[in-house]
């Protein structure tokens, strides 16, 4: 008896510190890619071509000798090139798509409308995939929606600019949730770092001839990407894609997924409280409460 007893404070124990360092896990990732939106803006004398594939292509190079070590980097030649030049494609304009997003509108918008990914996937799972919605994510969807409104319908500043900012986050936010769905079954049959070495590779190739486009159309000038433009997208491939995406997956595995993919929600706090210390863009009223009403719909539709 006193054995099992032991062994069962083990196993409560061993639960807990899954619990506490999944969580730690979360909380760091969030904070890595809570840093996205100000670095891209750092980075805005550069197009958003430019800035998605430098992001891509660093967060790939980055990736290829930890999959290297771990010889996990063979699983790629399992995907087919058709397959993955469309995980490629969707995953390129989701990038592109943002970062042009945040040449036009505050990260106080951006970002909530980033998040209806949530919303727009569980929507096409249902009518593509035949899942079922439950009540509590239908209503997860209008209380979104109302958000939505919020956030654009009373924002005092709203013009041409803003809307077309909103419009491709929106886009951006459509891209992700058709990369989610489409790249689903291959996740979890392909490792990690493999498939994110393939769909980060595969987006890179599909925004090079744009980004070398847009670099021409500018000119060409070496002088454009001075310190802090390199600096940020270094930061870009490095911290919110390689840094924050691992630790999300490192979460996954010591917490329930529900409760991870909640925490992560906070990146539209933690990116809106950064682009308020840093680029000096205080939210409005309208925005803050906005970005509240769809934060509480988004969980609604997240958790189970």
């Amino acid at each position: 008896m006193m054995a099992e007893g032991q062994q069962y404070v083990l196993r409560v124990e061993s639960s807990r510190n899954d619990f506490v360092i999944g969580l730690g896990f979360a909380v760091a990732g969030v904070l890595a890619v809570s840093t996205s939106a100000v670095l891209i803006r750092l980075a805005g004398s550069v197009s958003a071509f430019e800035i998605a594939f430098w992001r891509l292509l660093v967060a790939t190079l980055a990736l290829v000798p930890v999959a290297l070590a771990t010889r996990t980097l063979g699983a790629v030649r399992s995907l087919g090139w058709r397959r993955l030049a469309i995980y490629g494609a969707t995953l390129a304009v989701h990038f592109v798509a943002y970062n042009a997003a945040l040449q036009f509108a505050p990260v106080a918008h951006v970002l909530p409308l980033l998040y209806t990914s949530t919303i727009m996937l569980a929507i096409l799972s249902a009518f593509l995939l035949k899942e079922s919605l439950r009540p509590r994510q239908i209503a997860g969807i209008v209380i979104v929606l109302s958000g939505v409104v919020v956030l654009t319908g009373f924002e005092p500043r709203f013009g041409l600019r803003i809307a077309i900012g909103d419009g491709l986050a929106l886009l951006s936010a459509a891209a992700y949730a058709a990369y989610s769905l489409v790249g689903r079954r291959e996740r979890a049959r392909i490792p990690l770092l493999a498939y994110a070495i393939a769909v980060y590779g595969s987006a890179a190739v599909w925004v090079f001839p744009f980004a070398l486009l847009a670099a021409l159309s500018a000119g060409a000038s070496v002088t454009r990407y001075d310190w802090q433009v390199v600096a940020a997208l270094l930061g870009l491939g490095l911290i919110p894609n390689t840094l924050g995406h691992t630790l999300y997956n490192a979460s996954v595995r010591r917490l329930n997924a529900a409760i991870a993919n909640v925490i992560y929600t906070q990146e539209m706090t933690g990116a809106i409280l950064l682009a308020w210390l840093i680029l000096g863009e205080v939210p409005g009223v309208n925005a803050v409460v906005g970005a509240i009403i769809m934060l509480v719909g988004i969980l609604f539709v997240l958790l189970p």
